[in-house]
């Protein structure tokens, strides 16, 4: 009885296992946005159509080499690194490899991740925190439209005028004379007499079927979750008029004195550059700027290809051969990603359905249907076997006689079968004639053969001495007769 209970509540287990897989393939918990933001991403957060944007610009001649870099943090050449919304923050001895980076001339852009904001590489003086303060006439929170084409949030007095001044809004240190440079001479290839701007749409141009800047590349029905979220206007150096802006975090520069490169109209600074030993730091406090629904608008475009530039600026007479590297070490991790993949929304309903499966034939295989059924077939000795046993008897029990008594007989009848009457044990002159042996040998083994076999202390040496001599005598019988037939 207790037995069956058992039998009872483990089938219980194995049912309550099969349906809670059969119920994940409906509701998932905690799930998994399935939406990455890096440069391989279609998604309206993601950064494709910055790097194709980018791409079709160096393709173009207007800018240096641009590629990706998902092997290691810094390349092992100088170049401008670009890490834009990482998965995962730098740890410890990666910041120490990008202050290296930085300290022996490279140059960085950087900004934090969109989800989680909150960053600090105190090496680099780089702090973004989470919030947007002072700002509370340009806010639009939870209503803040999801594509460039929706409303624009009200402005005040002072942000509808567009900024009348394109100098940088704090002074410019004197070790980097190439950001007192006025915005407008700093138009790359300014002899082909293309801006920016128009640079931007003819990289769009240049691949129209792959370029996720185009609208019909991207998501523009995923909504933002957040709602925290800020959209102003800001103004900058580095292009005219005003951008819009969205952002969740805020700039800490208390630590260095920074070029201010975008601000807020209360002149709250969004994105900030400073000089690190050789190199440069260009820290942005919001990654939207670089994603695909910036894309879509021509002056966010603008900027944001514009901050690139600027940092590059750092490299002087080497920019033209200085390659600009976008970083996907932190986005392209196999620990962070491989882990993920199987239970990621394109994957997640075949693996639960494996799951179920795996878990059902452990069910048949665990589980006995029907009565038990007896097992009726008998175990059988080999003939090896027997012979081992039967000499392993002769041998404790001294009864060779019988093993030899028994060989004389099957002798004899094998004498009468082959030849009759005409040979028998006795005959030892036709039976030298026929094997070849000495009538003497043959009378020798015969007559050993027969005193073991009437002995009763025969051991199991002497037996097998004397059934051996007799076998030898009966093959070259045996041989004898097939050769004459």
């Amino acid at each position: 009885m207790k037995k069956k209970q058992r039998l009872q509540r483990s089938d219980q287990l194995w049912l309550i296992a099969v349906a809670v897989l059969v119920l994940l393939q409906f509701w998932w918990l905690p799930g998994d946005p399935g939406r990455p933001d890096d440069t391989y991403s279609n998604t309206i957060e993601g950064k494709r159509g910055f790097f194709e944007t980018m791409k079709g610009l160096s393709d173009a001649g207007l800018m240096p080499s641009v590629r990706r870099e998902s092997r290691v943090l810094v390349p092992n050449e100088n170049c401008t690194l670009v890490i834009l919304g990482p998965d995962l923050y730098p740890n410890e001895y990666e910041q120490r490899e990008l202050a290296d980076f930085v300290m022996r001339g490279g140059s960085l852009v950087f900004a934090p991740n969109w989800a989680s904001p909150d960053c600090s590489i105190p090496r680099l003086s780089i702090r973004t925190t989470h919030g947007f303060a002072g700002e509370e006439c340009l806010v639009t929170t939870s209503a803040a439209p999801s594509s460039p084409s929706a409303a624009k949030p009200p402005l005040t007095a002072e942000s509808e005028a567009p900024s009348q001044s394109t100098g940088p809004t704090e002074a410019t240190p004197s070790t980097n004379p190439a950001s007192t440079t006025p915005a407008t001479n700093r138009q790359p290839n300014e002899s082909n007499g293309e801006t920016i701007n128009k640079v931007v749409r003819r990289a769009n141009q240049i691949s129209p079927g792959t370029s996720p800047a185009a609208p019909e590349d991207v998501d523009l029905e995923d909504v933002d979750s957040f709602d925290d979220v800020w959209d102003i206007t800001t103004s900058s150096q580095l292009v005219e008029g005003s951008v819009k802006w969205r952002t969740r975090a805020t700039l800490e520069t208390s630590s260095t004195k920074p070029t201010v490169l975008v601000k807020s109209s209360l002149n709250r600074p969004q994105v900030a550059s400073w000089n690190y030993g050789n190199g440069r730091v260009l820290l942005s406090a919001s990654s939207d700027v670089f994603s695909n629904r910036a894309m879509l608008d021509e002056s966010q475009a603008e900027l944001a290809v514009r901050l690139v530039q600027f940092a590059h600026q750092n490299h002087e007479d080497d920019a033209p051969t200085t390659p600009i590297i976008i970083s996907e070490f932190l986005n392209a991790s196999d620990s962070y990603r491989g882990t993920n993949v199987l239970l990621g929304p394109s994957l997640r309903s075949g693996t639960l359905q494996l799951l179920t499966i795996a878990l059902l034939a452990g069910w048949f295989g665990f589980h006995r249907f029907g009565p038990a059924k007896r097992d009726t077939s008998t175990q059988r000795r080999s003939l090896t076997e027997s012979a081992t046993a039967i000499g392993n008897l002769f041998f404790r029990t001294r009864s060779g006689s019988e093993a030899v008594r028994s060989y004389l007989e099957y002798f004899k009848s094998q004498l009468l079968r082959v030849f009759g009457n005409g040979i028998r044990i006795e005959s030892t002159h036709a039976i030298s004639l026929r094997t070849g042996f000495k009538e003497d040998e043959i009378k020798k083994r015969v007559n050993d053969a027969i005193l073991l076999s009437s002995t009763g202390s025969t051991t199991a040496s002497q037996a097998a001495a004397a059934i051996r001599d007799l076998s030898e005598i009966l093959g070259k019988l045996s041989g004898a007769t097939e050769a004459n037939s």
